[in-house]
């Protein structure tokens, strides 16, 4: 089918025609996510159709290559009917777009809009679309201080392996003082007993915590468990399968896998911020101490934690601070 429903071209033919040339482009989405440093799902293309006179998006989309060019199109006619920009519905005078294949399908879908359709080598507006979101990318803070990054992913692999969660489970909470900071105890949650997340949890306050397990085990719509998530004042780190790997098998329990095909993940939540998928360096030391106190802890009552009933077990240690202004302190944590 190459052309429009005779009723779709009239209803289209009755919108104003401005002056502008708009600017059309199917791109792979991984070249978006390298900018913004996400990851993307299988090969899925992104299309977008800039209005160039003005610089404004009119309509972009995410769909998978299978969709073919009728998807541009099926974008298009929304970017004239609906555009998600400021501006009302209007058919272009021009479309630009740098594939001449696009260029000769979209000739035979829109005959008898009176919209001129050319090929160019580039489509600027949407290049700097994209150059935006690289420098986007470029001044996001890094997921981890690149002077602790190797210190905390090699403490997060011993965590991995002492695998606290064959001792604890997610309603086994530990407290852990330190005398340093602003904070006076983490509550810490162990997940992964039941074999399907696995990861750490470091609540702020004792409070949030009993509001989340609260809130889990008595709402059930996915809006309301998404708002007690987001409602949490913790530290978090997760165990999850390393990058470029997939799994054969979706449900395998990823302590089946090599140790070396485990990346672990950092980040915060919290009610003001939501989830933050990065530590400053504060936080980084914290998050630390925090993980040598819960590997030492475990490694040391690896007996008393396998007993059916735990009774309170209590430890002091004392953890290097791994910076140069801190070299010779330690602190103590319980």
């Amino acid at each position: 089918m190459s052309n429009l429903p005779p009723t779709t071209r009239h209803r289209l033919q009755k919108l104003p025609q401005i002056p502008s040339v708009w600017e059309g482009d199917c791109r792979p989405l991984s070249s978006l996510a390298d900018k913004l440093a996400t990851e993307t799902q299988g090969q899925e293309q992104c299309i977008i159709w800039v209005d160039g006179s003005e610089g404004t998006v009119r309509a972009m989309d995410v769909v998978s290559p299978e969709m073919g060019k009728e998807a541009i199109v099926r974008t298009l006619i929304r970017a004239i009917e609906n555009p998600q920009s400021p501006s009302p519905p209007a058919r272009p005078q021009k479309i630009i777009v740098r594939d001449r294949e696009i260029q000769f399908f979209l000739r035979g879908v829109l005959q008898n809009l009176d919209i001129n359709i050319e090929y160019v080598p580039e489509v600027p507006v949407i290049e700097e679309f994209f150059r935006g979101f690289a420098t986007l990318a470029h001044q996001r803070p890094p997921t981890l201080p690149p002077k602790y990054e190797k210190l905390l992913v090699k403490t997060a692999q011993e965590t991995w392996q002492e695998a606290p969660w064959y001792f604890l489970a997610d309603h086994d909470i530990l407290c852990i003082q330190a005398q340093h900071w602003d904070i006076e105890k983490l509550y810490v949650s162990v997940m992964g007993m039941l074999g399907q997340e696995y990861g750490i949890l470091f609540y702020r306050s004792a409070d949030t915590l009993k509001k989340f397990r609260s809130a889990v085990s008595t709402e059930e719509s996915l809006e309301q468990l998404e708002k007690a998530f987001l409602a949490q004042d913790c530290w978090f780190v997760n165990f999850e399968l390393g990058e470029n790997l997939a799994l054969e098998e979706e449900d395998i329990d990823l302590e089946l896998l090599p140790a070396r095909d485990i990346s672990s993940v950092f980040g915060s939540v919290h009610p003001y911020e939501g989830m933050r998928p990065f530590l400053d360096e504060e936080e980084a030391l914290i998050v630390y101490v925090a993980l040598k106190a819960l590997n030492k802890f475990v490694h040391h009552h690896k007996r008393q934690l396998e007993a059916e009933l735990l009774e309170l077990i209590c430890q002091r240690f004392r953890i290097s601070l791994p910076t140069k202004e801190h070299s010779q302190k330690k602190v103590a944590v319980e």
